[in-house]
């Protein structure tokens, strides 16, 4: 694991402080005394920005109307914030069009987790929240009609960047991977999963989408996940990415302020799932970070104590520092261990060992072949890699 770093400069800890919908007045006052140290505001503005909270933090600031923000400094906050909130806008549009234009004509079931859907359930201002692609559920069934679809109408593929729209390419990517990103004719990243848990089993693909409930965005109908569900997932997924950005520190603090939280129907739903330690922890985890100064809390348990230093981490260190922690964790699913069992690392393994195996896009790309011959994949990718390796090595001179 990579050496801790130092503890939070004022701009960080000013980011993490704002990092939620609303501020109480003991927030404010600690917000405006880290404000009162802060020189250079077009850091602040670099930081939140990278750190997908610029738009929240700048409402936050126009509130405050700190001393030591100046008019030309909050101009360029200001200006960098409504940047962003047309590129959430598009994200959000661009999630609508996909509804109207293929989803509900082709009458397929569906549900939106993360991004614009979240934003639209959660959020005060659903344009606070920074969306870069929108995630898509369907059934693993009518996904082939999906992709054919939208890459007959202008959707680009992105990975599998050579993906092409005939049944058979489409039938051995969607065997190859758990989901398949598009780019809308628009520039928007589009993920399309069949599965939200890269084959774990936590999540049942059919049940989550008959669970599904419906709500208003926009003028429109989108479908997504029960409140509980929903917190639980993404207590599992930004945990397994370290809390490396803030912008999920706002969605725990959204979904909790939303009507239809109940934190014990939550904790029933990590319980069932299995996750009721993670549960645990994050919330441990949320209320530290309410505080000025969350590396001195005295109160957190050691699993907490260990996500909290993780966050920091990521949060000083980049996707550097995050892929360095994804290196050390115990399984693809689980970012620590107190996440998981003997037996689920013991399974990561085997399937981390089996995948350099496992036929990829690539091996079609290279020999398209029908499914009554791809099995001569599994003995054609041994010598394909050997070659790869031996090209690399020796690169032609």
């Amino acid at each position: 694991m990579p050496a801790k770093l130092d503890r939070p400069d004022a701009t960080l800890r000013l980011l993490i402080l704002l990092a939620r919908l609303e501020l109480s007045e003991a927030q404010r006052e600690a917000a405006l005394t880290l404000c009162s140290g802060i020189q250079a505001w077009h850091e602040v503005a670099r930081r939140a920005e990278r750190q997908l909270v610029l738009p929240l933090v700048y409402r936050h600031l126009h509130e405050l109307s700190p001393p030591t923000l100046s008019p030309a400094d909050a101009a360029h906050l200001r200006q960098r914030a409504l940047s962003l909130v047309q590129v959430n806008l598009l994200v959000a549009g661009e999630q609508q069009r996909l509804v109207g234009e293929i989803l509900d004509p082709l009458d397929i079931p569906y549900l939106f987790f993360k991004g614009p859907a979240l934003a639209a359930r959660y959020y005060d201002e659903p344009a606070m929240r920074s969306c870069r692609d929108i995630d898509l559920l369907v059934p693993r069934h009518r996904c082939v009609e999906l992709l054919e679809f939208a890459l007959r109408h202008g959707y680009r593929p992105l990975a599998p960047e050579a993906l092409t729209p005939d049944r058979q390419s489409l039938e051995f990517a969607l065997r190859a991977k758990t989901v398949v990103s598009l780019v809308s004719p628009s520039g928007v990243c589009i993920e399309v999963h069949h599965e939200i848990d890269r084959g774990t089993g936590i999540y049942q693909s059919d049940a989550l989408l008959d669970s599904r409930v419906a709500h208003q965005a926009g003028g429109a109908l989108l479908y997504s996940m029960p409140t509980s569900e929903l917190f639980v997932y993404i207590c599992l997924h930004h945990t397994r990415h370290y809390w490396s950005h803030l912008h999920w520190l706002v969605d725990l603090d959204a979904i909790q302020r939303h009507p239809d939280f109940d934190a014990a129907a939550a904790y029933a739903c990590a319980e069932r799932r299995g996750l009721a330690s993670t549960f645990n922890a994050c919330l441990e985890f949320y209320r530290a970070l309410a505080a000025p100064e969350p590396e001195h809390s005295l109160h957190l348990s050691p699993r907490s104590r260990e996500m909290l230093e993780a966050c920091f981490t990521t949060l000083q260190g980049g996707l550097e520092a995050e892929l360095a922690l994804r290196r050390q964790r115990p399984t693809r699913q689980f970012g620590f261990t107190w996440q998981t069992t003997l037996a689920n690392r013991w399974t990561s393994r085997l399937r981390k060992w089996a995948s350099p195996l496992q036929p990829g896009y690539i091996d079609y790309q290279f020999l398209p072949l029908p499914s009554r011959w791809q099995w001569l994949y599994y003995a054609i990718r041994p010598y394909r890699a050997l070659a790869k390796r031996r090209r690399a090595r020796w690169p032609a001179q």
